[in-house]
């Protein structure tokens, strides 16, 4: 592209660094990038109303939405790139996908020259995350399934068919049987197929080693499979894992985003709209909090409850989906949080209106059949003066309310800056989680 490009820059969830981010500026950004927005989970409930950007009225400033990527598009006969990286560093965001994914992300993996586009930059993480999790599911080989065959012959194979077998014994002194052999899911195979094309092409990910497990998983891969085939989202779907190869599933659903990602990008271009790629760090930072907290509180038998999904009002046309992000369990016990990654500096403002009463309409129901102990907003905390422990009511909205420690809590990040130490601030962090459910 030999046009000069006007480079518009924030971190995210803080203001754009120059006028040029003019209203239809980023009003044509927002329209033209909103679904270039790639989750690792496929099950990950993310808020609807979401936006890359949006306009602060209390500051007079556009502000960067949660998430952090890159753009470059067309407005008016002039190209734009915007770019949108961490407020807590590259560093804690690395230590955040470690820790989801339980993997070290290399040096060669996370360093970025000067050269190289921010896109391009998380597009090589997200491929080394691939190809760990491609290495740590092939424990037992591509997944297969049997497949019924056919077998006409002077021999049997498999059990005899004696129907199908009078004729061609009489004509021919043959007969048939069936049998089952096992053969590699070809959904399955496709999609990892597809997905490995696509890192090769759009993800650097010839820039990093493949581990043996994986390269081996590849190499059955492409023995199936010589062509790609198109898989219908009914096909993926359908594909169902026996219990030896459920690690499969987790690398086969960030497998089908890519592709989804691949296809929508194809179409974008031939429409023009620009392309860009961004990750939603509200995503990462509740993953994040789910392993971490796992890790603490299984010790002292509280233990997550998975796809925790309620109903508020069965069988009322205004009935509603409960779906907390954090549930733990210890007997009857319930400990309950929502991650949040919004500014928190300890104002009033910071605790969005809807957030403070959707934990609280949680907290409520699970107090019909259950003893609440802790429950509250847990935030990456923007480093302040304030001491946290203050943060925490031992009682729910009033003193005449029910005893629970209710929290807003988090932990506590620089911003813009790598000055402090975050695992001293996560201990921190949990060792107050872990006292305000004691």
């Amino acid at each position: 592209m030999t046009e000069t490009i006007k480079h518009i820059t924030a971190f995210d969830c803080l203001p754009f660094d120059t006028e040029a981010a003019t209203a239809d500026v980023m009003q044509e950004f927002i329209q033209s990038q909103s679904k270039n927005v790639f989750w690792f989970s496929t099950d990950y409930n993310a808020d609807d109303d979401s936006k890359l950007a949006e306009y602060d009225y209390r500051n007079n400033a556009w502000t960067a939405g949660r998430f952090v990527g890159e753009a470059i598009f067309n407005h008016n006969q002039v190209h734009y790139k915007i770019t949108i990286k961490p407020r807590f560093g590259e560093k804690m965001l690395f230590r955040m996908l470690e820790e989801i994914f339980n993997i070290r992300i290399t040096t060669s993996a996370s360093q970025a020259s000067k050269s190289i586009d921010w896109q391009h930059y998380i597009k090589r993480i997200i491929a080394f995350i691939w190809l760990q999790k491609l290495s740590n599911a092939n424990l037992h080989g591509v997944p297969k399934v049997q497949l019924k065959g056919e077998y006409k012959g002077q021999t049997v194979r498999g059990r005899l068919d004696v129907r199908k077998s009078i004729k061609p014994l009489h004509r021919n002194n043959e007969v048939i049987s069936a049998f089952r052999e096992k053969h590699i899911d070809e959904s399955i195979a496709q999609i990892i197929f597809q997905a490995y094309q696509s890192l090769k092409t759009d993800f650097e990910m010839g820039r990093i080693n493949i581990p043996d497990s994986a390269r081996e998983a590849i190499n059955q891969v492409h023995s199936v499979i010589q062509r790609k085939r198109h898989i219908s989202e009914i096909d993926y779907k359908n594909i169902k894992y026996k219990d030896i190869y459920l690690s499969w599933k987790p690398l086969v659903d960030l497998s089908w985003d890519i592709i989804k990602r691949k296809q929508f990008s194809l179409k974008q271009d031939k429409e023009e709209k620009g392309f860009g790629f961004f990750i939603d760090m509200a995503e990462v930072w509740e993953q994040y909090l789910r392993s971490i907290l796992k890790k603490k509180l299984s010790p002292l038998g509280w233990y997550y409850r998975a796809s925790e999904k309620q109903i508020a009002y069965e069988g009322f046309f205004y009935k509603r989906e409960l779906r907390p992000d954090l549930v733990f369990q210890k007997d009857n016990d319930i400990a309950i949080w929502d991650a949040k990654y919004k500014r928190m500096m300890g104002r009033y403002y910071d605790v969005d209106r809807s957030d403070f009463f959707q934990i609280h309409t949680y907290i409520q129901n699970y107090l019909n059949h259950r003893c609440v102990k802790a429950g509250g907003l847990l935030y990456p905390i923007s480093n302040i003066k304030t001491d946290v422990e203050k943060f925490k009511s031992p009682f729910l909205i009033n003193e005449q309310g029910v005893r629970l420690n209710f929290i807003i809590d988090g932990i506590e990040l620089a911003e813009n800056r790598e000055e402090l130490n975050s695992k001293d601030k996560e201990a921190e962090f949990l060792s107050r989680i872990a006292k305000s459910i004691s």
